[in-house]
């Protein structure tokens, strides 16, 4: 699985880790299923970390990220990105919020600020819930217009890969 990785500053000591792990062709056609029409698609996971996990990270980390993950889309112009929480423990100031939820709503905070950089651009957001009862989390795809008619397949892909 090919991969593209960037380490991104807060300015502070602290740092996210953002990976993009791309799935390979064999995946494409076999898991994922993909019609030979739409042979050039690439599908990529968003893996971010922080990488000193008892430090606590300035948000201009956030910004810089959303900035990256944006022009990779430029870069990449027949990708589907998708994003999943994390259910790992995560030490907030939020203790009435679950660890997943706390992630989501710091992601979603970030997207709804770019999503007149991501429309200009074409770009489509699905959320999903993913995971079996009582384990799930959250999720989002982001993928161009033209990938709407089989968005679905990479949809059904994740919501099975975390159903235990």
């Amino acid at each position: 699985m090919e991969s593209v990785e960037t380490i991104i500053p807060d300015n502070e000591g602290n740092h996210l880790v953002v990976v993009l792990s791309f799935y390979e062709d064999n995946d494409k056609v076999g898991t994922f299923q993909i019609p030979p029409e739409f042979s050039e698609l690439d599908i990529a996971d968003i893996a971010i970390t922080k990488l000193y996990l008892d430090m606590p990270l300035n948000l201009s980390a956030f910004f810089k990220m959303c900035h990256w993950l944006i022009d990779q889309f430029t870069i990449f112009p027949n990708a589907v990105f998708s994003f999943i929480c994390s259910t790992d423990p995560l030490e907030t100031h939020h203790s009435d919020m679950a660890s997943e939820q706390y992630r989501w709503s710091l992601f979603e905070y970030f997207y709804q600020r770019n999503i007149p950089k991501l429309t200009a651009m074409g770009i489509e957001s699905k959320d999903i819930i993913v995971g079996p009862e009582g384990y799930q989390t959250f999720a989002r795809v982001f993928y161009r217009i033209k990938h709407a008619p089989i968005i679905h397949l990479v949809i059904e892909h994740l919501s099975n890969k975390y159903s235990f």
